[in-house]
């Protein structure tokens, strides 16, 4: 066979590159920017599946029983009451350092929810039609697990849960809780954000504090696939008892001598042991930290069942 001529073969190069390119180009052109699983997000059974094999930890569920107008759960912590109606909040009695409270969790607004569904599993469902569903579980522990099943990059990412009578609260070392509003009240706390997409991904998440209520803000990159579950925990069985701070107080205490002198009152008046000559240096940093945010903001210490712990929030 007859060997083409050099210009002959250098013409063939430029033909098959710019070939080889474009079959390329349009390769890479059809992997979309993000992916989706075929999840059924109205339906209660499949989201009940798709949060089981999201959640973080082996926690599980206990029953729902349909009252007519309600779900309720019980647990030797709590007792929980989801309305079929997602206009009304989930009341939650609960025993924190011996004593009592109700609290009221109200869902995020705008996901145009529809009357609640209970799975087999015991996750009681908000299904949507046009945004992100809600899945409401009561764990063996008591807490109580709220998930936002977001079914597509269109819809909703961020979610605002609010306590009736509490506000939200999240601290110097990014820890979120709610704490109840007066002088002496209980603190919830949250546990840490998380949010799964449906090939079992993480996808970045975090809580901001918007007025009273708290935010989780979901932020998917381009290889998440959707469905995307995410979750936050009150945790009813860490909850404590506490004694929220006054402006005035917050700003007293300047030096370790007035958080020492503060740590030996409070501890007199609520007949607690502090280990003042430690947490007193802890006290006088997180005040000072306090004072300096602007608007300046007050302080919430735990005072039952563990003393110590001490939260930020406005005043």
């Amino acid at each position: 066979m007859r060997t083409p001529p050099a210009r002959a073969r250098l013409g063939l190069l430029p033909k098959l590159t710019v070939a080889t390119i474009a079959c390329c180009v349009v390769a890479f052109s059809a992997v979309p920017a993000s992916a989706e699983d075929n999840v059924d997000t109205t339906d209660p059974t499949a989201v009940a599946a798709l949060v089981a094999e999201a959640a973080p930890d082996s926690a599980q569920p206990v029953d729902a029983s349909s009252t007519g107008t309600a779900f309720e759960t019980s647990t030797a912590d709590a007792t929980t009451t989801i309305p079929l109606d997602p206009e009304r909040p989930i009341e939650v009695r609960a025993d924190v350092a011996g004593r009592q409270i109700s609290a009221s969790i109200t869902l995020p607004d705008g996901l145009d929810l529809d009357a609640a569904e209970a799975a087999g599993d015991g996750t009681v469902v908000y299904p949507s039609s046009s945004d992100a569903s809600v899945a409401v579980q009561t764990l063996e522990s008591g807490d109580t697990r709220v998930q936002t099943v977001i079914p597509d990059r269109d819809a909703t990412h961020e979610a605002a849960f609010g306590m009736e009578g509490f506000r939200a609260v999240i601290d110097s070392s990014g820890n979120a809780g709610f704490v109840q509003d007066g002088r002496e009240g209980a603190f919830v706390p949250v546990d840490a954000a998380w949010a799964t997409d449906a090939a079992g991904a993480p996808v970045s998440t975090h809580y901001e504090v918007q007025g009273d209520r708290l935010v989780q803000i979901v932020t998917p990159s381009a290889d998440t696939v959707y469905p995307i579950v995410a979750d936050p925990t009150w945790g009813w069985r860490n909850a404590a008892w506490g004694l929220t701070l006054s402006r005035s107080e917050t700003a007293s205490i300047k030096d370790y001598g007035s958080a020492s002198a503060f740590c030996a009152a409070l501890a007199k008046n609520q007949r607690v042991a502090y280990a003042c000559g430690i947490w007193a240096g802890y006290l006088q940093v997180q005040a000072a930290t306090a004072n300096n945010r602007r608007p300046k903001g007050c302080l919430h210490l735990v005072v039952a069942p563990l003393p110590g712990a001490i939260s930020h929030t406005h005043c």
